[in-house]
């Protein structure tokens, strides 16, 4: 990929888009003043909008849905969306335009190839170029066609079939078919050590099942306990396990009714940093060069420089 794609006019804005929040209170904390670019927070949201508009944009550009592809109705570009716009594949394409070197994260620097982070950035640097450029929608189209081409060649192989699947759906649809169980899930969010979100999910089904995985990512996580959740029950079931088993009156009239509307128990408890706790940085920020390597102009690494503290 070509990072000299990226034009920045207004470094200040550039400079708040590789700002990660970490980056902002290690600065205010060992300063005392406020950081002067702010972070990227707002700008990932953009960020998100824009890639979602333009991923849609290209593929309806090129004729797509149509009845003759794989791709055949705009359902069809939505899940292709969902699936190919994840943390995974855009961290990878953030590392193929060296933003893990330039990314400002404070002293955190194991953070620096994070894919929730680098996905981030990419997104805010992304934002910011929509500003810089005085709105210019056709270079962001510019801008966003080699991503997009990148993340449709990772996708070729992936049948739209396996894109509709669903593993939450399909466990709650195999709950309300055969029995009357109803499973309990739990939601734990909390930062770890290096103030990154992490989720902890628990699927409780009665005495029968009792999953739970942990991740960075809610969505992905829970998609991961119902998986294994769905395909333990099929196999007690498999195995003719005493299941509460539905009455076939019961059977035919949930059949009527969409797996959405089951009963389903959710608690979400949050284990928030204590207020009166504070990150604690080393006193001493060591700014390599090689943070610059490949950055995305020559002045722009020569301003990025100017970041350190």
């Amino acid at each position: 990929m070509n990072n000299r794609i990226f034009r920045f006019q207004n470094t200040n804005i550039l400079a708040q888009a590789l700002t990660n929040k970490i980056h902002e209170l290690e600065f205010q904390s060992k300063k005392g003043i406020k950081y002067p670019y702010g972070n990227n927070e707002e700008l990932v949201v953009i960020g998100q909008m824009i890639l979602e508009f333009y991923f849609s944009d290209y593929l309806i550009q090129r004729g797509y849905p149509n009845k003759d592809s794989s791709i055949k109705k705009p359902s069809d570009l939505i899940l292709l969306r969902q699936r190919l716009l994840n943390e995974k594949n855009l961290a990878e394409i953030a590392i193929q335009y060296n933003i893990h070197n330039i990314v400002q994260i404070g002293n955190q620097t194991a953070l620096k190839k994070n894919p929730k982070i680098l996905t981030e950035t990419l997104k805010a640097i992304l934002a910011a170029q929509y500003y810089d450029s005085g709105f210019d929608l056709e270079h962001i189209r510019e801008i966003t066609q080699p991503i997009f081409k990148e993340l449709l060649d990772k996708g070729q192989n992936i049948p739209i079939g396996e894109l509709k699947q669903n593993a939450k759906s399909s466990f709650l649809e195999f709950i309300n078919t055969f029995t009357d169980l109803i499973p309990k899930v739990s939601v734990e969010w909390k930062k770890d050590g290096n103030s990154v979100n992490v989720f902890k999910v628990q699927l409780e089904l009665d005495s029968l099942l009792n999953i739970s995985k942990t991740g960075i990512n809610k969505r992905q996580t829970e998609q991961l306990v119902y998986l294994e959740a769905l395909k333990e029950l099929k196999q007690k079931t498999t195995n003719q396990l005493n299941l509460p088993l539905k009455t076939q009156i019961q059977k035919n009239i949930q059949k009527q009714q969409s797996s959405e509307q089951s009963t389903i128990i959710y608690e979400l408890e949050r284990s928030i940093i204590n207020e009166s706790q504070s990150l604690q940085f080393s006193e001493i920020y060591e700014f390599s060069n090689s943070d610059f390597q490949e950055s995305l102009s020559d002045k722009v690494e020569n301003f990025l420089q100017k970041l350190a503290f």
